[in-house]
């Protein structure tokens, strides 16, 4: 039996329809003056790729936009700053999916905040669900039972269940069909044909994404981002002084207080009294008591 050889799901058909859901990117008066929206295609790519291995280390723009241009268009699977098909990061990627499956969720999670467009009024998101949909469904080279990592719990999902899904974890979505592509679907050159009638050749200037992908699917679909599960952090009860509470006072002190607290009391007998008067000074002396109280009470003197 012949395979119908499109439409195809391949890395190149899945960043055409991927790039259709992208924010609004900046006019032409502002990339004249320099200023950059990260939106460009080689860095809407390195995000992807970023996506399998978070240390890859990009390249400049420059060095990389003719083979995302060839990505794109199906003309090239792997090479030098495309780390895939048969290598050590696709294989890595493959085993964080089927093994610690959030930490690939919240790269993606990460992507879709950067790079696509979550308004409601447009609802790219919804539009690029429905189209890999309809692509996954009508590429006959993918058997029913084939499944897709894209439940935000790591579940997987077959190909005949994508037509009744009503709502979908938009990242996980797009990292079970983004895993697929890199694990199962390495040679690139599959949607050629595909890109070819979606994106029609145009005298030499870009080729546009003209396809209506999507619009076969008349289901109402929901898509929403997962709810961020890192743990709240307390802040920590301040350690307890090692030393005496405030209120607490050492024995010692508490008797320096009542010792400074009470009054003093200091009796002199047969006390000298002195009177000048003039150049002459007279000696008085008394043979009485005198009681000196120190501490606001007044000295009295018997004669």
């Amino acid at each position: 039996m012949t395979i119908d050889e499109k439409p195809r799901l391949c890395g190149g058909t899945f960043f055409v329809l991927l790039l259709q859901a992208l924010k609004n990117r900046k006019g032409a008066r502002e990339h004249y003056k320099g200023d950059r929206d990260g939106l460009s295609d080689p860095e809407v790519l390195i995000g992807l790729i970023k996506v399998i291995n978070p240390d890859y280390e990009p390249p400049r723009i420059e060095r990389i936009k003719t083979k995302t241009n060839d990505f794109k268009a199906c003309k090239l699977s792997k090479g030098e700053y495309l780390p895939f098909g048969n290598t050590p990061e696709v294989e890595a990627f493959d085993e964080r999916i089927r093994t610690d499956y959030r930490s690939a969720l919240i790269s993606m999670t990460c992507f879709v905040d950067e790079f696509l467009d979550l308004g409601e009024s447009v609802q790219k998101d919804v539009r690029l669900v429905k189209a890999l949909i309809e692509l996954v469904q009508h590429d006959a080279s993918i058997a029913p039972d084939e499944e897709f990592f894209i439940c935000e719990d790591g579940g997987q999902i077959k190909k005949a269940a994508l037509g009744g899904l009503t709502k979908v974890c938009y990242p996980a979505f797009l990292l079970g069909i983004w895993h697929y592509v890199v694990v199962h679907r390495k040679d690139n050159s599959v949607g050629k044909a595909t890109y070819d009638e979606w994106c029609p050749e145009n005298g030499g200037g870009p080729r546009n994404y003209s396809a209506r992908m999507g619009k076969s699917i008349t289901t109402d679909i929901r898509t929403y981002m997962p709810e961020s599960k890192e743990a709240d952090t307390e802040p920590e009860d301040e350690p307890a002084s090692e030393g005496r509470p405030d209120n607490e006072a050492s024995e010692s002190e508490q008797k320096a207080d009542n010792q400074s607290a009470a009054f003093t009391q200091q009796v002199i007998n047969n006390p000298l009294f002195i009177q000048q008067n003039g150049d002459n000074n007279t000696i008085l002396p008394n043979y009485g008591t005198v009681n000196l109280t120190i501490g606001g009470k007044k000295g009295a003197a018997d004669e």
